[in-house]
């Protein structure tokens, strides 16, 4: 019998258990290629988790160091802002407390005792003395001569002057506010760059004006200027005819 006679007889005999050999050697290898992998798996998760811890630890390190500085500033901040805070309310405090000096220094008074014999009008009104019609800037107080006039609030002498209105003197009370005395005698009791208080005497009433003198007689001629414009005197003072 030849060896190939031979082969076919002991493969058709023995086959499946060679077969069967193959087929174990083969699940064999792939179980210890298995287990080689997961072994390497399993070694590689200790330094795995530790570069990962050590990534969040650094993470946190430089989170910190950002947060630190960030809350130090806000911190800061605040109390720059406290601290400015301060000026502020003490500046306030005395723009009140200035206010209220103000309002008590600007009480105004009336310039002399009388009664309203022409009123305060912009708009052209017919006048006898002088036979036309213009506007009265002003209000005239019908009063006795030599009836001592005084200034309506604390202030500074602007002027002392002679014009058609007669003789007269100029208060700056500042905030552009300037009262003006008209028709006063020649000589009065203040100079250019005086300063005045509310009710001081700063002179008399005169016969000095080319104006209204005989229709209205004895009278003091008052005006008020705001930023160098009239405007009505009974916002400060009140008289009735």
């Amino acid at each position: 019998m030849d060896k190939k006679t031979k082969f076919k007889q002991f493969f058709k005999k023995e086959g499946f258990y060679v077969i069967l050999f193959v087929c174990l050697c083969a699940v064999a290898t792939v179980t210890i290629l298995t287990t080689s992998k997961d072994k390497r798996d399993v070694a590689q998760l200790p330094a795995m988790e530790q570069k990962a811890n050590k990534e969040t630890k650094e993470d946190k390190q430089t989170n910190g160091a950002t947060v630190e500085p960030k809350t130090y500033n806000d911190a800061l901040q605040v109390k720059k802002e406290e601290l400015k805070a301060v000026p502020e309310v003490q500046v306030q405090k005395n723009a009140e407390s200035q206010s209220v000096s103000n309002a008590t220094d600007s009480e105004s008074v009336k310039p002399v005792d009388g009664s309203l014999a022409r009123s305060y009008t912009e708009d052209p009104v017919y006048m006898s003395s002088t036979k036309d019609y213009r506007p009265h800037f002003g209000i005239d107080v019908k009063v006795e001569e030599g009836t001592p006039v005084v200034a309506m609030m604390n202030g500074v002498i602007k002027n002392v002057d002679t014009s058609s209105e007669g003789t007269y003197v100029e208060i700056d009370h500042q905030n552009g506010i300037v009262s003006r005395y008209s028709n006063l005698q020649e000589k009065v009791a203040v100079k250019k760059g005086d300063s005045v208080k509310g009710s001081q005497e700063i002179g008399k009433v005169g016969n000095t004006t080319t104006f209204a003198y005989e229709e209205y007689g004895s009278h003091l001629h008052f005006e008020v200027l705001k930023d160098g414009e009239n405007i009505d005197p009974s916002k400060y003072v009140n008289y009735k005819k």
